[in-house]
């Protein structure tokens, strides 16, 4: 058994395609390309809307992050009308660990309720951390998570995760990795309850060819009195979290990307 792999790529940058495709030959997976939605071509439709209908959308988000979603839903759907049971989804920018196709051979290691699972490392960002309740085919530990894992660049998921996630996407209100994976935020997050691997298996690259694409098409903010109710709402969750660290529930660490580790023992002080 091989699990499917969907690359989000928009048309207008053939050169991460290049680069996705030179990373998926040398780690021998075989990967489709999904055409990403362009934010470009949403600014437009948006402007003629309000020229020719008087009635502007009202985004609670960026056009950038409304595009991301969109393409993230065309992926997802993608992998459910394969039929199989689960699939790895990656954005055009991920660069990947030697040990990623080990991940794809079976979903035997998956802990029995997960239905999705995030490679990425956390960047600047901590995350909250339960003891490991699995291990990958290399040796790497997969644990539940609260709080933030930030980015979409790289996840597993199930047919019940993607069924969960897809109609979130329809109409988003919050970035993609933000719905995902940011308990504090969002609802959606909080119902998955997904895994991340330790220590990170993908990453997102930085260079002169991978600058974002999704910034610059701003529009419709939510305003200050939603952002507020948001933060209000969030603080039942944020005291349970005081509570878990407290307790020794869970534990604060960032999640780093290594190339390799070595096997049944953690790359973690």
């Amino acid at each position: 058994m091989t699990l499917p792999v969907f690359v989000i790529n928009l048309d207008r940058r053939p050169d991460r395609w290049a680069a996705m495709s030179a990373q998926m030959d040398r780690l021998g997976i075989e990967a489709v390309r999904i055409p990403a939605v362009d934010a470009r071509l949403l600014a437009a439709q948006e402007e003629w809307e309000r020229d020719t209908n008087g009635n502007p959308p009202g985004r609670t988000v960026d056009l950038g992050a409304v595009a991301c979603a969109y393409s993230h839903r065309k992926a997802l759907r993608a992998f459910l009308d394969t039929g199989e049971q689960a699939a790895l989804i990656l954005e055009d920018d991920a660069e990947l660990a030697p040990d990623t196709p080990s991940l794809l051979e079976a979903v035997d290691w998956w802990p029995a309720d997960a239905r999705m699972i995030t490679l990425e490392a956390s960047g600047r960002q901590t995350s909250l951390l339960y003891a490991s309740v699995a291990e990958t085919p290399s040796g790497r530990t997969v644990h539940r998570f609260e709080g933030f894992a930030s980015g979409a660049a790289a996840y597993l998921v199930t047919r019940a995760g993607a069924d969960l996630v897809s109609p979130y996407l329809d109409s988003p209100e919050l970035p993609t990795d933000i719905m995902f994976f940011d308990h504090r935020r969002s609802r959606l997050a909080r119902e998955l309850r997904a895994f991340s691997i330790v220590p990170a298996m993908a990453r997102q690259r930085y260079d002169a060819n991978t600058d974002s694409d999704l910034e610059g098409y701003r529009c419709y903010p939510s305003g200050a009195r939603s952002k507020l109710w948001r933060n209000l709402k969030a603080l039942p969750y944020k005291a349970r979290l005081r509570v878990l660290r407290i307790v020794g529930r869970v534990s604060k660490r960032g999640v780093q990307y290594k190339e390799t580790v070595i096997a049944n023992c953690e790359q973690y002080p």
